[in-house]
């Protein structure tokens, strides 16, 4: 009996994720580029990638003029340049509090079109409708924001 759960517990879904919250977005990034490759993207490490291919961790300056690095950068074969920003957050915690850096340092990425793409509930939804106000209204860039790895990988192949 000691190895049954008990009655009324949840049992975990089984596509939730352990692990710290790094190890949780490290895999889930490492699971987007996996699905890159499936549908056809090759890892480049060219300043400025080519045509159906990606840089993972390519650099750019944030809102406080220091060097980041997106999650990759993927020169699509219709859309051109895209730079990537995926995090994934499956229990509660700060990344909600990290939009507004997200949004802020993005709208410095050269590329006329950025996406971030989420995995996981574990943000807020205030902060998630806060993030798609300030990027449906933002002038000069085009944002793309996914809540799933699913909806951005449509908007790729369609």
């Amino acid at each position: 009996m000691d190895g049954q759960l008990p009655l009324f517990d949840e049992i975990p879904d089984k596509n939730e994720h352990t692990g710290s919250p790094q190890e949780s977005n490290r895999k889930f990034c490492t699971e987007l580029e996996e699905e890159l490759t499936l549908i056809g993207f090759a890892e480049c490490t060219d300043v400025q990638p080519q045509r159906q291919k990606y840089i993972k961790r390519a650099a750019y300056q944030d809102m406080y003029g220091s060097t980041r690095h997106s999650t990759f950068l993927i020169h699509h074969k219709t859309k051109g340049l895209l730079r990537i920003e995926a995090h994934r957050q499956v229990q509660s915690g700060s990344v909600d509090q990290k939009f507004p850096f997200f949004y802020e340092s993005l709208s410095n990425a050269p590329e006329e079109t950025v996406v971030i793409v989420f995995d996981g509930k574990g943000y807020k939804k205030e902060a998630y409708d806060w993030l798609l106000t300030q990027t449906e209204n933002h002038a000069g860039k085009t944002f793309k924001v996914f809540a799933s790895k699913e909806n951005f990988l449509s908007y790729l192949t369609n």
